[in-house]
């Protein structure tokens, strides 16, 4: 297994994981809340990055606007759905014909849920932390539509919306709660990594 860094768009940073065996898909995968220290160096984002590649499948890491190498200037949630746009492109041109998965955390959520609203098309994705809160714990007047059958995986114990706030917010989802979990997923990584790469494993396969 091997790690080359990338160019998205000629002004992200990204990150292309590459298996040791032939790529059977790509996975996108989108980080948190660059103002409170998101990056795609975040510990979940690099972990969900390596179990992605250790199944046979591509994973590019990117960094938001603004946010480590990549250009531009963070703005506030209005505009990075362009740069996952950007980032999903990339894939297609470094795996063509492959299976696309994309897979967000937090703000990476939100943001994959804005990129679909506006006509974005993954093959299969995977929402985490799916945030009805902002780090101020007010309510989310923007949050964007959940299509039916979503996939979220939230914590019973989430600070920015409890796994049931998010089954009863979007009764058309399939939630699934990590129990005794938070919003980091602190000290359940292993269970959500195996529920994640079961998902697509399955999602993945059927493409």
């Amino acid at each position: 297994m091997r790690e080359e860094p990338q160019r998205i768009a000629g002004r992200l940073e990204g990150t292309l994981r590459i298996p040791d065996s032939a790529p059977t898909a790509i996975v996108v995968i989108a980080h948190p809340l660059p103002t409170h220290g998101g990056s795609m160096r975040n510990p979940l984002i690099a972990f969900l990055a390596r179990i992605v590649a250790d199944q046979g499948w591509y994973a590019l890491r990117f960094n938001f606007r603004g946010v480590g190498k990549s250009d531009g200037a963070w703005s506030g949630g209005r505009q990075e759905h362009r740069d996952l746009g950007d980032a999903v492109a990339h894939a297609r041109y470094v795996a063509p014909g492959l299976p696309l998965a994309v897979v967000g955390f937090s703000f990476g959520a939100l943001t994959t849920l804005r990129w679909i609203e506006r006509g974005g098309r993954p093959d299969t994705y995977i929402l985490l932390g799916l945030p009805l809160r902002s780090e101020r714990g007010e309510e989310r007047a923007d949050r964007p539509p959940v299509p039916a059958g979503a996939f979220v995986m939230n914590g019973e114990m989430d600070a920015f919306g409890a796994a049931s706030e998010i089954r009863e917010a979007y009764p058309q989802a399939q939630v699934i709660a990590i129990a005794g979990s938070d919003h980091f997923f602190t000290g359940k990584r292993d269970e959500l990594g195996r529920i994640v790469t079961d998902h697509l494993a399955l999602a993945l396969a059927s493409r």
